[in-house]
């Protein structure tokens, strides 16, 4: 497919060149042929004029000069409408042969440069990508998307393993083939063969958010083959990984995993707030918030301090005779009123369909660097949108909270969606 496409647009950009060349020729013969036709008409004028004269002095009859006339006229219609078989007397056909022979020599010095330089740029072309371009992954192309499109097929994973591990021992070098061959190995449990493969691709690519896309594969099939524990290895691999990448998700998943695990509650939290801030709207932004809330009761029912922050707490109804497609999505925000133009300091989404409902916002609820207990004045939205997202758009339903300061406590705010957006 990757061959065929570049083909495709070679033959549009040699158009660009091939056919203009072919037009200037097409004119440059059209020239030609007006030349000797003009060519023609004078020396039929020229000839004619001299029938006259001879005419007139007596040296032709009336008879003699209407056939010598008319074989003139036959002459020059045969030379006008076939241009290949000329009639033009030899001085004439001399000048036309002599113009047009000039005309194609130029022609064909002018168009072979161009067609040159269209050959030759493709040729460099291919050459510098050959040497510089990604060619050998994207002749991978198919197997690395068999495997992020593979679900739980064992024999599909099998296949792909024999395939991907024919690739690095023809090339050692290919990264990417290193880590879909791990990929294919995670999904048969064979995190030793997985751990090595990854290390691979790892050691061959350069520092950047993917080495530490890797390193975090590495270190998480370290962590289950060591009996989901950290060993002084692992946590290595881990300081590598964030080293490069902070926020690498599969570093923090893990970090947060192995904090629940050991009931280190605080750590745990501080792990998913960093997750929800990657993708705020997601289902998975959703069930991690519930997991602190989750672990901030258990921190409450063991004694230990939860620094639970604010809490503003919205009842939200839709205002009677508004009916509405029960799946349309309600965004839920808290905004620093002092502060326009930041992102929202807690946030949540559901559906119309569960309308009405009581939302509990607090610093668990954070969707970017900073919470609620960052801001002293705050307000409400809420927002029904038809489009999907959580920027208004005309026509969607929203309402917007008076300003209040929450003062660190527990606040009540009731909203009801009954205005549209203008």
């Amino acid at each position: 497919m990757f061959w065929l496409l570049t083909i495709c647009l070679f033959v549009v950009a040699a158009s660009f060149v091939v056919v203009p060349l072919w037009s200037a020729n097409r004119s440059e013969a059209q020239e030609s042929k007006q030349l000797r036709k003009a060519a023609n008409i004078a020396l039929f004028h020229e000839r004619n004029d001299e029938l006259e004269a001879d005419l007139a002095e007596g040296n032709l009859d009336q008879g003699q000069f209407d056939a010598l006339v008319l074989e003139l006229q036959q002459g020059l219609l045969a030379d006008v409408d076939l241009v290949e078989q000329t009639a033009a007397p030899e001085p004439a056909k001399t000048k036309i042969k002599s113009k047009r022979s000039q005309l194609r020599g130029a022609g064909i010095t002018g168009n072979a440069m161009p067609l040159a330089l269209v050959v030759l740029m493709s040729v460099f072309a291919y050459s510098l990508y050959g040497e510089w371009g990604f060619i050998d992954d994207v002749e991978l192309m198919g197997l690395f998307r068999r495997t992020v499109d593979n679900t739980a097929d064992i024999e599909e994973t099998r296949s792909l393993i024999v395939s991907l591990g024919e690739v690095v021992q023809a090339d050692a070098d290919r990264e990417w083939a290193w880590y879909f061959l791990a990929e294919n190995f995670a999904n048969l449990n064979m995190f030793s063969e997985a751990q090595i493969a990854y290390r691979q691709a790892a050691n061959r690519i350069e520092a950047g958010p993917e080495k530490a896309l890797m390193l975090g594969r590495v270190a998480l099939a370290m962590y289950i083959t060591a009996g989901l524990k950290f060993t002084p290895e692992i946590l290595e691999v881990v300081e590598q990984a964030r080293a490069l990448n902070p926020n690498e998700i599969s570093v923090l998943q893990l970090l947060a995993a192995d904090a629940d695990q050991r009931q280190d509650y605080p750590s745990a939290i501080a792990y998913w707030r960093l997750l929800i801030q990657a993708n705020p709207s997601s289902e998975q932004a959703r069930l991690l918030r519930e997991s602190i809330a989750a672990a901030q009761r258990l921190m409450a029912d063991s004694g230990q301090d939860v620094d639970a922050g604010p809490v503003v707490e919205v009842k939200l109804v839709l205002a009677a005779g508004i009916e509405l497609d029960p799946n349309l999505r309600v965004f839920i925000a808290v905004r620093n009123a002092q502060r326009e133009g930041l992102p929202p300091l807690a946030a949540t989404q559901l559906r119309v369909a569960d309308l009405p409902a009581t939302i509990r916002l607090d610093n668990a609820s954070a969707v970017g660097p900073s919470n609620l207990a960052s801001a002293e004045t705050v307000y409400v939205s809420a927002l029904v949108s038809f489009a999907g997202t959580a920027n208004p758009s005309r026509g969607d339903y929203r309402v917007v909270s008076d300003n209040f300061a929450h003062n660190g406590e527990h606040a009540v705010i009731e909203l009801v969606l009954a205005e549209r957006v203008p």
